[in-house]
């Protein structure tokens, strides 16, 4: 009182709160009004404004409680600013749907610069977390046992502590595999820039795009991160990391997968014929 539990951390009381004074209801209404926001960003109704009001219930929800949030929270109050001035809502959305009927030609083409900033984000976001691990057990001189440590936490791991023990060498190769992804990911834009045109790069270039070297970084990254969701119990954080890998696809390779699935799927679909 008379803030809220966030004053202590703050200098000055949440907005919310200097509104509508430090009570249940006013928390209550901030998250109602996430919750509602986040729906119809997911949708995309009308979204440029309930982006805008997810970006301010979030920040506001973040000041009622400063320590109540993970790094997860935090990666989003970066990305949803971003979504919010993008044109993330141009095709697969209930805005372009209502276009579509009121006559209104879709479009094709929309800016890419969101895009591009959302993509440095995550590989800022890989490599300063290879340079915040201090602790001896993420490499060579602590046997990098950093993993098998989490996994014998009960605050974190899925499993009972111990259970896991004999697959211990498994454990170290993901903390090594860890290391190396996330120092590499500046090189994630080298990769895609020799993958954008068949003769960048010369005979380096060549071997990248022949060993399929950004696929293998994908490949890794999306391991590392269900590995987590099935080992450990750290909430929307490996899925939330996830969503924002269509991002290091090209357009046109996320048009070929689904073009892939809509075949096959009708395939699937396709009754068998009897050839008696």
């Amino acid at each position: 009182p008379p803030f809220g539990a966030g004053a202590s951390a703050l200098e000055s009381p949440p907005l919310v709160v200097s509104w509508l004074g430090a009570t249940a209801f006013t928390a209550q209404l901030t998250w109602w009004l996430a919750v509602v926001a986040a729906c119809l960003v997911l949708v995309g109704l009308a979204f440029r404004v309930s982006a805008w009001l997810l970006v301010f219930a979030v920040v506001q929800l973040w000041r009622l409680t400063p320590d109540g949030g993970d790094g997860i929270d935090a990666l989003y109050r970066v990305v949803l600013p971003l979504l919010a001035v993008s044109s993330a809502h141009a095709t697969w959305s209930c805005d372009a749907w209502l276009a579509r009927r009121g006559g209104k030609p879709s479009s094709r083409l929309v800016p890419a610069w969101p895009r591009y900033l959302l993509i440095v984000q995550l590989l800022w976001l890989y490599f300063s977390a290879a340079h915040h691990r201090g602790k001896a057990s993420w490499g060579p001189a602590g046997g990098f046992s950093a993993v098998g440590e989490v996994l014998g936490d009960p605050h974190f791991a899925r499993f009972f502590p111990g259970s896991l023990q004999p697959g211990y060498p498994l454990m170290q190769l993901g903390t090594a595999l860890t290391m190396l992804f996330e120092y590499s990911a500046p090189l994630m834009l080298l990769w895609t820039w020799f993958d954008n045109r068949p003769g960048r790069g010369g005979w380096f270039g060549d071997a990248v795009r022949r060993l399929r070297v950004r696929w293998l970084w994908l490949g890794l990254g999306v391991s590392l991160h269900l590995g987590i969701a099935v080992s450990m119990q750290l909430g929307v954080f490996p899925f939330g990391i996830l969503a924002l890998y269509p991002l290091l696809l090209r357009p046109e390779e996320l048009s070929a997968a689904l073009g892939r699935s809509q075949a096959w799927l009708r395939k699937a679909g396709t009754p068998a014929r009897s050839t008696a």
